[in-house]
């Protein structure tokens, strides 16, 4: 009898403590909501707005599947920025959507973005890694070192860059800030090349509701651009935020504490991704997709492929259609407030990515590099949301609306 009482009270205990363990860890996991201040606010959209416009502009470039990170993108051309004048700096922030912004408060915006995107979510890892590579002897201004070690947290190094090491350790650099999905960005530097500014993007998130890989199964996906092909779907019924537009079904899946979600729209019959990135993805219908999804609910019936995607894009054709060009001429470039010596323009801005996306979650990463160069149904009824077909993806951060990476699959 006393041995039964004991096992009794054990297990209560148990059960006890488990339940106040696991209560702990939600509460220090809490979703924290990321304060912005109005100008922040309006930094924040704008930058969205050139997240969308440089989506865009790839898709137009890219005929099949493709990967990028905006906010990669963003960080990199802003420290660039910083180091222009003139017509030139003008032209740049114009094209990233801090036209209308001093150069403070662009970069007290991706100070802050940097500090508290990482903190978010304690079961999602986010490392954001910024670095300035310099060609032994190149003078950089002071100021501009110090003000990229401030607001960016990247530390100027200067290197050999005719030495046979000099492309291994900024390769090293990457692929340890990218937990070795992104091993290489350079392959060789140029005699002309002076610098880089390089900006590298690790996420890894584990789904909130996980996939059951034992319910997998292969069925064919039907993509807009090329042969279909048979692909590993994960399944499970489970409620998400969902909603529809005139084109598009679009539901988000979160990870960890949900400050992050894939947000997956899905082109409804008849309509093909193409159509709905030029008719539906703008800065003002995506505010009114992402108002619904925080307050709408439905049952859905998931299959969602497993895929995997590594994508390399070089951006100055990209940055040139969408107005940036300046920075690019030799001769015409200002970057007086990176250096005293004269002649210098982008000679490179190179973007590779990675994403993997299976029944635990999603892991992703992006190194973005600029080359400074000198020359010469039943409303009850689960609803079944099957993407065997070419869609468009986000992850985004929640309460700022920041996007980290978009992609067509």
């Amino acid at each position: 009898m006393k041995n039964r009482l004991y096992t009794l009270i054990t297990l209560l205990v148990c059960t006890v403590c488990f339940s106040g363990c696991e209560k702990i860890q939600q509460q220090l996991n809490r979703r924290p909501t990321i304060v912005l201040t109005k100008t922040e606010q309006a930094i924040s959209a704008d930058a969205g707005t050139f997240a969308f416009k440089l989506f865009q502009q790839v898709a137009l470039e890219e005929n099949g599947s493709f990967f990028i990170s905006p906010l990669s993108a963003s960080l990199a051309l802003s420290m660039t920025a910083n180091g222009t004048a003139g017509s030139t700096a003008t032209q740049m922030k114009e094209v990233l959507g801090f036209e209308g912004y001093t150069y403070e408060e662009m970069n007290g915006f991706f100070e802050k973005m940097s500090r508290e995107l990482p903190n978010a979510d304690k079961k999602t890892k986010l490392a954001i890694a910024n670095s300035l590579w310099v060609r032994e002897g190149f003078p950089v201004h002071d100021s501009y070192k110090n003000l990229l070690s401030t607001y960016y947290n990247a530390q100027a190094k200067e290197l050999d860059f005719d030495s046979n090491q000099a492309v291994k350790t900024i390769n090293n650099w990457c692929s340890s800030k990218t937990n070795g999905l992104i091993k290489e960005i350079i392959d060789e530097i140029e005699a002309s090349m002076l610098a880089y500014l390089i900006n590298a993007l690790y996420f890894k998130g584990t789904w909130t509701y996980a996939f059951d890989a034992a319910h997998s199964y292969d069925d064919t996906f039907y993509p807009d651009f090329e042969q279909e092909r048979t692909v590993n779907y994960m399944t499970q019924t489970e409620t998400f935020p969902y909603t529809e537009t005139e084109f598009s079904r679009i539901a988000s899946f979160p990870y960890g504490n949900q400050a992050y979600s894939m947000v997956i729209i899905l082109p409804k019959e008849g309509v093909t991704a193409k159509q709905v990135m030029y008719q539906e993805m703008t800065p003002a219908i995506w505010q009114a997709v992402i108002k619904d999804l925080e307050s709408n609910n439905r049952e859905l019936e998931v299959s969602m492929p497993k895929f995997k995607t590594e994508f390399e894009k070089d951006l100055i054709p990209t940055l040139r259609a969408m107005g940036m060009t300046l920075p690019f001429i030799e001769g015409a470039a200002d970057f007086s407030n990176l250096s005293p010596v004269t002649g210098l323009f982008i000679g490179l801005v190179k973007q590779k990515t990675y994403i993997e996306v299976n029944e635990k979650g999603t892991q992703a990463a992006a190194v973005t590099a600029v080359g400074i160069r000198k020359t010469s149904l039943d409303p009850d009824a689960p609803i079944p949301f099957t993407i065997n077909k070419s869609f468009v993806y986000l992850i985004v951060e929640k309460s700022t609306g920041a996007i980290l990476f978009m992609g067509r699959q």
